[in-house]
């Protein structure tokens, strides 16, 4: 297994996979995507990887990636899914928040109180709502509602608000 972090932009990027396939053909391969990289489904599909993160997820979905990939399945971040669904703004807005803020903003739109946010991640209830917070500034939203409705409303029928087994 490998797992690279690249631009979407460089050309040599398109051909990696077919390059390192040659190689070792039963390699599993994971790109990390820089989030402000601007990409199509067409350049996605072009990539030909079993793992797809954006740069600055959480552990646990790294872990949670490589363990899919290694048991033979595709796994994309819910948050490249979101981008190739979201207006250029829409996608503006969410690059600008931090991988803890992403992480916090997935789970109260999944709807989750903040005291388990809290307890999931480690942290102090306190430390959820300053990181929410910045969430609604960034992406000029006013309630969980918003937020959720951001996450999942417009896609809901794609799940876009999950991490993504393509198997």
């Amino acid at each position: 297994m490998v797992v690279i972090g690249l631009d979407i932009a460089d050309p040599q990027t398109a051909t990696l996979s077919s390059r390192l396939r040659a190689s070792h053909d039963a390699l599993g391969i994971i790109f990390i995507l820089q989030p402000n990289s601007r990409f199509d489904i067409k350049e996605i599909q072009a990539l030909d990887v079993d793992g797809l993160l954006l740069e600055g997820i959480s552990n646990r979905y790294l872990v949670e990636c490589v363990n899919a990939v290694a048991a033979g399945k595709k796994w994309i971040d819910n948050k490249i899914v979101q981008q190739l669904l979201m207006s250029r703004s829409q996608q503006l807005a969410v690059s600008r928040l931090t991988g803890r803020e992403s992480e916090i903003a997935d789970l109260v739109s999944r709807g989750l109180r903040n005291k388990t946010i809290a307890q999931q991640l480690n942290v102090s209830e306190g430390t959820v709502k300053m990181h929410l917070h910045h969430v609604y500034a960034k992406l000029n939203l006013g309630s969980r509602a918003e937020l959720a409705w951001m996450a999942h409303g417009k896609s809901s029928d794609t799940g876009a608000g999950q991490n993504r087994l393509l198997s």
